[in-house]
């Protein structure tokens, strides 16, 4: 509510979906849109309330954590874990902005508290409690599918999980997250599996498969995720408990919790070495990690409680460090050096003004992009009518390749179209799929900390896009 900055490209893309209801998108299932679009239909749609439940997500996220410590051990097991859980950087950062990791995370834990239920009390409410959480989940984000893993590795590790889903209360929960999924699948279906091709495509298999640079990238980059000290116990506790040499080695509940906590850390970093990971791959690690985590604190030394008090102390500071560059003034930020960490959201109203009086003086028939940032930074802050000329994103491949690009130039879009180029790289192409290509000037925004956004300004007519080969 009281940050500085602008929408993000995705969020702004998020809020796009939001506007129009649906059981899937072009990249992402529906859940994401879903919460965004109740948030807005209460308080409307500025960026603060955009972004308003992102909190509360996380919030919730705390409580189950709590929770399922709580069962599985104590409520000191379940404080650990809550604590861990909300002062990681991580979280800080997804608490002020809207995601699909903050949902995803919310029904993930979810999901492990109904399980340790299902565990202690096998009834049909908490099997169908579980498959609730593990389709909204889904919902969320296909980074579900490692809670099922999860799940398969609890079925071979841990004899209370056996007891409890092999048996009728399983199909109760198969049948749960079924019926919930139905819907998104049947749209899936209908809609070519677009949302699953876009996630398949993330992974960009497609170049070098040999990347040590990228596996040691994402590895460090989970300190910053998790937290430097929480990161480091947890990686500790891997090698103790590999050499049998924790308190936890002979206990079920942590191989219990180890399952959900291995394969995302281990399937990106293999995923980072083949191609690229971002640092929130592998988010779904760090809801069981934090329990993990804080059940070795209460079980082992006071040294470590006292370290891990530490790191959840040092969290702490970094999140007030992060919060007061969020509400501080740019020139602050700024003179702090972190001017290109913000430049993404920053300046668009200015943008939107500057862009709006040049198509208005040229007459445009409608702005062409070639960039999706660009796209849905203009869409998003050109709404209500401030741009009233059709905005459309140029494809460079001739086919949509994100949402942005799903609405074709027309011939009535392309009689006057102002055409912002934003990468030189893209000129050449551009220019062959329009008949007349002229060179009006430049336009650029000042981003402050020396950033710029910066455009080159086309008047083009005629779109006849020239083939593809089909490899761009």
């Amino acid at each position: 509510m009281f940050s500085t900055l602008n929408l993000s490209v995705d969020e702004a893309q998020y809020w796009r979906w939001s506007t129009e209801f649906d059981w899937g998108y072009y990249s992402k299932p529906p859940m994401i849109a879903w919460i965004i679009g109740l948030s807005t239909s209460i308080f409307g749609h500025d960026e603060w309330a955009i972004r308003l439940l992102a909190p509360f997500l996380h919030a919730t996220t705390g409580t189950f954590l709590f929770l399922a410590g709580r069962r599985l051990w104590s409520e000191k097991e379940g404080f650990f874990a809550a604590a861990i859980y909300l002062t990681m950087p991580g979280v800080w950062l997804s608490s002020t902005i809207i995601s699909t990791d903050a949902a995803l995370l919310m029904f993930w834990s979810a999901g492990l508290y109904a399980l340790t239920r299902l565990r202690d009390q096998q009834n049909l409410t908490n099997a169908a409690l579980l498959g609730i959480a593990i389709g909204l989940g889904f919902l969320s984000k296909y980074a579900m599918v490692y809670f099922l893993i999860g799940l398969a590795l609890a079925l071979l590790f841990d004899q209370a999980s056996r007891r409890a889903l092999l048996s009728p209360r399983g199909a109760v929960t198969a049948l749960a997250a079924g019926l919930i999924l139905t819907p998104h699948a049947l749209w899936s279906l209908g809609n070519g599996f677009k949302t699953i091709g876009h996630t398949a495509d993330n992974a960009n298999w497609g170049g070098d498969m040999f990347n040590p640079d990228e596996f040691f990238t994402f590895f460090f980059d989970q300190f910053g995720v998790f937290g430097p000290v929480s990161f480091g116990l947890l990686v500790t506790f891997f090698i103790l408990f590999a050499l049998s040499r924790t308190q936890l080695h002979s206990d079920t509940r942590a191989r219990l919790l180890l399952g959900f906590v291995l394969p995302p850390l281990l399937i990106i970093l293999v995923q980072a070495f083949l191609s690229r990971a971002h640092a929130n791959w592998a988010a779904t690690a760090y809801p069981a990690a934090a329990i993990l985590i804080g059940a070795w604190a209460v079980h082992g030394s006071g040294r470590l409680r006292a370290i891990l008090m530490t790191g959840i102390g040092f969290n702490l500071l970094l999140g007030f460090f992060y919060l007061g560059a969020l509400v501080a003034p740019p020139a602050v930020v700024n003179e702090a050096g972190l001017a290109n960490g913000f430049k993404r959201v920053r300046a668009w109203p200015e943008t939107i003004e500057r862009v709006n009086a040049i198509a208005t003086e040229m007459g445009a028939t409608s702005i062409i992009v070639d960039e999706r940032e660009i796209w849905h930074g203009l869409d998003y802050y050109g709404r209500d009518g401030v741009i009233d000329i059709p905005l459309r994103s140029w494809q460079i491949a001739g086919v949509p390749q994100s949402f942005s690009e799903e609405t074709p130039i027309s011939d009535s879009d392309a009689e006057n179209a102002l055409v912002l180029n934003f990468r030189p790289s893209h000129l050449e192409r551009l220019r062959g799929d329009f008949d007349t290509f002229e060179e009006t000037g430049e336009l650029v925004i000042d981003l402050g900390g020396g950033k710029e956004r910066r455009f080159t300004l086309f008047r083009a007519s005629g779109f006849d896009p020239a083939p593809r080969d089909g490899n761009e």
